[in-house]
């Protein structure tokens, strides 16, 4: 076999190596454990991705795992999520390198990135929606950046494309995304409540209520900021009343997570909201 092949089946490898670290990390009920165990995952991407830096494949994979770490993290430590969410934007970027057009795009003006549309193909919906992920997160812990505030609009676009892609995506993880942003963002920037509820209960008819993080991210984002006690406190409540489920899901470490956020929510309640 020659050194091509002996490349190409190292890549499989890895690839099938991640695809069944990914699946018994999201199934892991967990949130720790996962934790502890992410950085090794990543190690090992970077190793993958050292040898063959241009594969689409790996820079997709490490994009997602990045993303996922980041959000796995920041609420105990933000701005260590904040590296891993940049790490992601810019492999993410890069994984773009493929099609130069929408790689230039990227880093257009926004007058000329909302042309980036016309050379995406249904084939790129994943890696839109992690990239608009990654890059979206990167903004939320770099709001005194007016740099990086300058981005969000390209990112609400890109995530609105992966929506007319396909909304079900991740569970309609494509609308709990702009239900929290339309709900976070001052009205001078485009913040709309009644966006928010939209996406939110879209995202929750989608997932069939399955995906407790939409009920705490409804709290975090919406309640707080109409300052609506009432819901914030139910909506927490409702998840930490929710029994875990039994068997194998890909929802299960999310969901852990989306409890142990509430708890914290919960907590805060009574001083956010005095």
């Amino acid at each position: 076999m020659g050194i091509s092949g002996c490349g190409t089946v190292k890549i499989l490898a890895a690839k099938s190596l991640m695809d069944d670290v990914e699946r018994a990390t999201l199934s892991n009920a967990d949130p720790q454990l996962a934790v502890a165990a992410m950085p090794t995952l990543l190690l090992l991407l970077e190793t993958f991705l050292n040898e063959h830096p241009t594969n689409r494949d790996l820079l997709f994979k490490a994009t997602k795992a990045y993303t996922s770490y980041g959000t796995l993290i920041h609420y105990q430590d933000p701005q260590r999520a904040k590296k891993q969410f940049n790490r992601a934007r810019l492999l993410g970027k890069s994984a773009f390198n493929s099609n130069p057009q929408v790689r230039k795009l990227l880093d257009a003006p926004y007058q000329e990135f909302i042309s980036v549309s016309n050379h995406l193909n249904p084939s790129d919906g994943p890696l839109v929606f992690w990239l608009a992920s990654s890059w979206g997160s990167w903004i939320n812990t770099n709001t005194g950046s007016l740099a990086a505030l300058a981005d969000l609009p390209k990112v609400i676009y890109l995530m609105e494309w992966v929506l007319e892609w396909d909304e079900t995506y991740e569970y309609g993880a494509p609308h709990l995304f702009l239900g929290a942003y339309y709900a976070a963002l001052p009205s001078m920037l485009g913040g709309n409540p009644q966006k928010s509820l939209h996406h939110f209960n879209r995202s929750q008819a989608i997932n069939q209520g399955r995906a407790l993080l939409v009920s705490t991210m409804k709290a975090q984002y919406l309640a707080r900021q109409t300052f609506d006690k009432t819901l914030h406190d139910s909506l927490l409540t409702s998840v930490l009343n929710t029994p875990q489920t039994v068997g194998v899901s890909p929802l299960t470490l999310q969901n852990e997570l989306a409890r142990n956020i509430a708890k914290q929510l919960l907590a805060e309640s009574d001083a956010f909201f005095d």
